[in-house]
This record gives structure tokens, C-alpha cells and sequence, in this order.
């Protein structure tokens, strides 16, 4: 049984819907205690149901703020955020090494703007010329991610969102 004290010491419940950088957007299912051996942690587990399959993940709470767990942007950040696809001018590298890099970089930082910005890139990237296999999978990452994040904040439908997403992409 996890203790009163470590359960008083988080910052989210059960029930709450958080971004996990590189997941997506999931919904704490339980906080719970594992015991190896010796050793108990205390664990989140989170519920994600991005795909036609619930997954879950278990986090320790120690590495919560390692893997940058965070609760979800407010209404007004979505909508700088999706201000940012029409009007925005993301930094372009252009090795694609290091503009590879830099785009994983800005995904696991796990903010909503770093990852419209690497959305953006590489649309315009796309635009003139076909991206790579590790780029194509890097934006639809990208795009499944503030999706989902959009989704939830506006309370939207998907498809909606992703047509909003495209639309506001496609003026540039």
C-alpha cells in the first residue's frame, strides 16, 4: 500500500489527464507500488487509447519530471500554438543529421510549441521535397501528438482538429 505521505507529495490524481512527451495525451489510471526484490517504487499508470488498442505505461514517480510528465497546455497556449502553424517561421536546419537531432530534441522537451514547431518544419520541408522514412514517422508523431493535446483542450472531435491542423499548415 503506497503511504498517505507519498501520495500527498504529487502534483496529479487519479482520474487526471496528462502529456507524456513521446506518448501523447493519457489518463493517470492508477499511482501504485511495485515491490522488487528488496526495492518498492511508486509508479503512475497511465492509460493512452490513441490507438484502436488501450496501451499503458507504467512511470516511476521518480522519473517523473525526467521523462517531463505534464499536465495539459491551457486554452490560450493551444491557441498561440495553432496560431503559430499559419503565421509561424520554425527554424530550418539544413543537414538533415543535425536538423534530425534538433527535431527529437524538441519532441522529448515535451511542450506543446516545441512540437508545433517541428510539425511545421517539416510540412514546409515536405513541400519541397519528399521527407526521409525517419521524418515522414517524426511528422506523423508530431501530429499525432498536438492532435491529441488539441483534442482534449478544446474538447473537439479529431477530425475537426487534424482539418483545423492541415488548413492553418497549408497557408504558408
Amino acid at each position: 500500500m503506497v503511504s498517505m505521505g507519498a501520495r500527498d507529495r504529487l502534483w496529479f490524481s487519479v482520474g487526471d489527464t496528462l502529456v507524456y512527451p513521446g506518448y501523447g495525451v493519457g489518463v493517470v489510471q492508477n499511482i501504485e507500488e511495485r515491490t522488487m526484490g528488496e526495492a518498492s517504487r511508486l509508479y503512475c499508470v497511465l492509460s493512452f487509447k490513441e490507438t484502436e488498442n488501450e496501451s499503458k505505461v507504467m512511470i516511476p514517480m521518480d522519473n517523473v519530471h525526467e521523462v517531463r510528465l505534464r499536465p495539459l497546455s491551457d486554452p490560450r497556449r493551444v491557441q498561440e500554438a495553432l496560431a503559430y502553424l499559419s503565421n509561424g517561421q520554425p527554424e530550418i536546419v539544413p543537414s538533415w543529421r543535425d536538423r534530425f537531432a534538433q527535431h527529437g530534441d524538441m519532441l522529448s522537451a515535451g511542450d506543446l510549441m516545441s512540437v508545433v514547431r517541428v510539425l511545421k518544419a517539416l510540412y514546409i520541408l515536405n513541400s519541397k521535397k519528399p521527407l526521409s522514412f525517419r521524418e515522414k514517422k517524426m511528422y506523423q508523431k508530431a501530429m499525432l501528438l498536438i492532435t491529441s493535446e488539441v483534442c482534449e483542450v478544446l474538447k473537439a472531435p479529431r477530425q475537426q482538429v487534424e482539418a483545423d491542423i492541415l488548413s492553418r499548415l497549408s497557408k504558408n
